[in-house]
């Protein structure tokens, strides 16, 4: 497993050794065995924490529902902790009956921050609530996503029990944000009581590092259902008379979603059909700016979960159009559906498509050369099907059975070195300035 280095923080304060009664019994077989924790024979309780879960749609709620369902099946007792999203309960979502979820307060109006929606979970005495479930529920490990962002896992971080194993995943690129840089000291210091960092790529650990924080991490990155993104069926009203172009994206303005409609305005009427699956901020303004030449071709269909695998599958061409991404779970989707892809070039879409392989690479921003790649790959189905089929290869190196075992092995260290943590042993990492014993207050 790969792993990027770099200065840890030095400091180590004593944490409070006082577990409850599951985590004693627990700690006791980890301590019997030499700190050596065998998962094949004693399942391990899990949660997992995200401000983002469905029916918000993006790539962490795809990757919080896709590594439980796998954990479960590897015979772990699975719980996803989110929060409520008000005005979106009816639509349809994908469900797991292995999977316990539990909502605490309700999200936030979305707000644009790093050019994407972001949304937190607000409501009186959130603090004490995550506080009281995480005390009672006494989890072996506390695996949070987003790490540095509020509201649920930065709650999760300060109030985890001393017994329980804090994992944390890195999802986001981030540029060179002011805010981040500003609040450096104190988040370092969620970072720092971690028993173990996931990173989805190494661009995204690269980006933090940039900003300052010292954290080593292993990369695992976002996974897919290869099964899942084969099993769509064509759909009626989509024809194949002309290729049909999808887009699965937040319409958001890192997103740059007008880049195609632009590209696409600068090709013969008919060339292609566009379907774009998502919704948000900017819908209205793309939808202002489809060519006119193009309008009956161009279909905004909006927010669809459960029936993604059939727009992929009615589908020639993929594009992912993003200008940052870290592992961008939307383009792999597109992937392992089988669909050659057209994408910008940035660092986290180099980690994934190797250019003339399984889709061509365009220049940040070129409206020309996009226009360019569509129409090459409109007109030349034959390519189309060898990019698509070494696109669905390439993506069978991140299938979630795989991924699942390799992140099952980091909870399986981080629950060794809490265990001699509460042992009394300092040496591991970790400083008691944010973690509180759930017991004593905030």
């Amino acid at each position: 497993m790969s792993k990027l280095y770099c200065q840890l923080p030095r400091k180590s304060t004593k944490v409070d050794p006082t577990p409850g009664p599951h985590a004693r019994a627990r700690l006791a077989v980890l301590l019997a065995s030499g700190g050596r924790f065998r998962c094949d024979c004693c399942p391990m309780r899990v949660v997992l924490v995200s401000e983002y879960y469905y029916p918000d749609v993006g790539g962490i709620p795809e990757h919080l529902h896709h590594l439980g369902r796998h954990l479960a099946r590897r015979g772990h007792q699975v719980t996803i902790l989110t929060t409520c999203f008000p005005g979106l309960e009816g639509v349809p979502v994908p469900a797991d009956p292995a999977l316990e979820v539990i909502r605490l307060g309700r999200s936030s109006r979305p707000v644009l921050t790093n050019g994407s929606v972001s949304r937190a979970a607000v409501g009186l005495g959130l603090g004490r609530q995550v506080r009281a479930l995480l005390a009672a529920r006494r989890f072996d490990v506390i695996h949070v996503h987003g790490p540095l962002f509020p509201v649920l896992p930065l709650l999760a971080i300060r109030h985890a029990p001393p017994a329980s194993a804090l994992v944390a995943t890195l999802h986001t690129h981030f540029g060179g944000s002011a805010i981040m840089r500003l609040l450096r000291p104190l988040l370092q210091r969620y970072l720092d009581v971690l028993d173990g960092i996931v990173a989805v790529s190494a661009s995204a650990a690269a980006s933090l590092h940039r900003l300052g924080f010292r954290f080593c991490a292993q990369i695992v990155p976002n996974g897919v259902d290869l099964a899942y993104w084969s099993s769509g069926q064509r759909l009626p009203w989509v024809g194949d008379d002309i290729p049909t172009i999808l887009i699965q994206a937040r319409l958001e303005p890192r997103n740059r979603v007008e880049l195609v409609l632009a590209a696409l305005g600068r090709l013969p009427s008919g060339t292609a059909r566009l379907i774009l699956v998502g919704d948000g901020p900017c819908r209205g303004a793309l939808q202002a700016a489809v060519p006119p030449g193009h309008r009956q071709a161009v279909h905004f269909v909006g927010t669809q979960i459960a029936r993604r695998p059939d727009y992929a599958r009615s589908a020639d061409i993929y594009c992912f159009t993003a200008d940052m991404a870290s592992h961008p779970m939307s383009l792999l989707e597109g992937m392992a559906a089988g669909l050659p892809v057209v994408c910008q070039d940035v660092a986290g879409v180099r980690e994934l498509v190797r250019p003339e392989r399984e889709g061509l690479i365009v220049p940040l921003g070129d409206v020309e050369a996009w226009a360019q790649a569509l129409a090459r790959l409109a007109r030349d189905p034959l390519l189309r099907r060898q990019m698509g089929e070494a696109a669905r290869q390439r993506a069978a190196a991140f299938a979630w059975p795989i991924l699942a075992e390799r992140v099952e092995a980091i909870y399986v260290a981080s629950m060794e070195a809490r265990a001699r943590r509460c042992a009394g042993d300092e040496s591991a990492r970790g400083c008691g300035a944010i973690r509180r014993h759930p017991d004593r207050g905030t």
